[in-house]
């Protein structure tokens, strides 16, 4: 396909430094092919080269040229959430029926753009709701301040998936929002005290390090969680922050890159790799 050759031809653009002439290259394919996911794949590449303007504009365009098949639309939603694009997302994902896979993207949406009681009841309405989906509500809850109703949520998933590092975080997050931040680090200690080297619990403490503004503290940690499990995306996101925090972008920018390879749309990895996009 002549998409292909495009792709490899960019692909030899960016290894070689050429960034402007790889967008210029994106940018037509993008206006020329009738192909939404061509277009969004073109989207991805300028994101993760740090071309955001050129990247939206793209799913905007998209977005004003939206097919009518309800399967390719989903699709196209959760690309385009995976993107930064959230809000358009979101557009599209209100006016699909509600199963239980459209209303989990569609809390995650809510939930990126901040409508935090919104995604809550979007993750009420989930028929079936996986473990993914409860945290994501008692995040929720956390945010909109619920914190007590959070608190009581992670307390339960903890006995049942103690040793869950996105239930371990989520509970922190609870306690924190709650502002028991003593009862958060000593909840993060505790869990070091059972295994110093366990990479979820470093990755626990370096993201409540985070929180509470110790940056050092909070990269030390997660440098020692990503020494026992190099892919730990909660590790990597913690470090990539404390990397934008002393100005170092680009690397912040490998980082995110490596999240969004392991898990594609990783919400973390993309707001990252926006906020260092075009910094240097």
């Amino acid at each position: 396909m002549e998409s292909e050759k495009t792709f490899f031809e960019v692909k030899k653009l960016i290894s070689s430094g050429s960034i402007d002439a790889a967008e210029a290259i994106l940018s037509d394919l993008a206006s020329s092919s009738g192909d939404p996911f061509v277009r969004i794949q073109c989207a991805s590449v300028m994101m993760i080269v740090g071309r955001n303007v050129s990247s939206e504009k793209v799913l905007e365009e998209l977005y004003e040229n939206l097919p009518e098949d309800s399967g390719t639309l989903f699709q196209i939603a959760r690309a385009m959430r995976g993107l930064g694009r959230a809000d358009l997302a979101a557009e599209i994902l209100s006016g699909l029926e509600g199963d239980d896979e459209v209303l989990r993207e569609y809390a995650l949406a809510l939930n990126l753009l901040g409508r935090y009681g919104d995604s809550v009841s979007a993750t009420a309405k989930i028929s079936a709701p996986s473990l993914r989906d409860k945290v994501l509500t008692a995040d929720g809850l956390s945010a909109s301040g619920r914190s007590q109703e959070a608190i009581g949520l992670t307390g339960g998933l903890l006995k049942e998936y103690p040793e869950v590092y996105d239930v371990q975080r989520s509970h922190c997050t609870a306690l924190i929002s709650a502002g028991m931040d003593k009862e958060a680090v000593k909840y993060a200690r505790s869990l070091l005290k059972k295994d110093k080297n366990s990479p979820d619990a470093n990755a626990v403490a370096a993201y409540v390090m985070h929180v509470e503004g110790k940056s050092q503290s909070a990269g030390a940690f997660a440098s020692a969680a990503l020494r026992s499990d190099p892919s730990h995306l909660g590790a990597m996101e913690v470090l990539a922050l404390s990397l934008i925090e002393k100005g170092k972008f680009r690397e912040a920018s490998i980082v995110a890159g490596a999240m969004n390879e392991k898990e594609p749309g990783n919400p973390a990895a993309v707001k990252i790799l926006k906020e260092c996009g075009g910094k240097s």
